[in-house]
C-alpha cells in the first residue's frame, strides 16, 4: 500500500521518529494511524451534491461537483493539536485517510494489517535504514498519493 512507502519516507526523513517506532513496538498501532493522518495516501475525493446545501455561507446546488480535500482535514488545527507534528502516540486520531461513512475504504483493515507487518519487519531487520539521496518519483494519480519507488540504504 501507499501507507508503507509514504510512511517509511516520513520516518526516514525524521530519524528520531524511526528510532522511536523501532524501539517501542507497543506504539505501532498508534504510529500507523498517525502516519496515515500525517502523510495520507488518499488526498481528496469528488462527489456530486444530492440536494441544495449551504456550507460556510455558500450555496452548493444539487448536481454540483464538489471536492473534499481529506489531506487538508487531516492537518486541520481545529481538529488536531499541533497538526504538522508527527506524534506516533497521538490518541485522538480520527483521520480521513480512508474516507468516511458510506465511502469508507473497505480495504482499510487490510492496509492497516499490511502496515503493521511491514513496518515491524522492516524496522526489526534493517538497522540503519536511511534515504539514499535519490530523487523521489511519485505516481501520477490525482486521488492517491504514492511513490513509484523508495530507495534506501541500511546496515
Amino acid at each position: 500500500t501507499n501507507l508503507i512507502g509514504s510512511g517509511l519516507l516520513t520516518l526516514m526523513r525524521q530519524p528520531g521518529k524511526l528510532a522511536e517506532l523501532r524501539d517501542r513496538p507497543e506504539i505501532i498501532e498508534s504510529g500507523i494511524e498517525e502516519l496515515l493522518r500525517y502523510e495520507s495516501p488518499s488526498q481528496h475525493t469528488g462527489r456530486i451534491c444530492r440536494e441544495h446545501t449551504i456550507i460556510g455561507g455558500k450555496l452548493i446546488k444539487q448536481g454540483d461537483a464538489v471536492m473534499a480535500v481529506m489531506a487538508a482535514g487531516n492537518r486541520d488545527p481545529e481538529r488536531f493539536a499541533d497538526p504538522d507534528t508527527l506524534d506516533l502516540e497521538r490518541t485522538d486520531n480520527r483521520h480521513l485517510a480512508f474516507g468516511w461513512a458510506a465511502h469508507f475504504c473497505f480495504g482499510a483493515p487490510l492496509a492497516r494489517m499490511e502496515g503493521r507487518i511491514a513496518f515491524r519487519a522492516l524496522l526489526d531487520r534493517l538497522p540503519g535504514l536511511a534515504l539514499d539521496g535519490s530523487r523521489l518519483e511519485w505516481r501520477e494519480n490525482l486521488g492517491l498519493r504514492g511513490l513509484k519507488n523508495l530507495r534506501a540504504t541500511f546496515a
